[in-house]
């Protein structure tokens, strides 16, 4: 096996473990409570009070 071959089968690696990480992340876990977005038209969300009492 030649150098060349090892650096090509190391950055084939990272590359194809990078793009298994974002496809999970943005593609497998859609269903989850705090999936992640691309999309930057949403609305902000903002931290509540919790010192407070509770709302009636």
């Amino acid at each position: 096996m030649s150098r060349s071959d090892r650096a090509i089968g190391i950055v084939l690696g990272i590359v194809i473990g990078i793009f298994a990480l974002i496809a999970f992340v943005f593609f497998g876990s859609s269903g989850s409570i705090d999936a992640p977005s691309i999309d930057h038209n949403q609305v902000e969300r903002t931290a509540t009070d919790t010192t407070g009492d509770p709302p009636p």
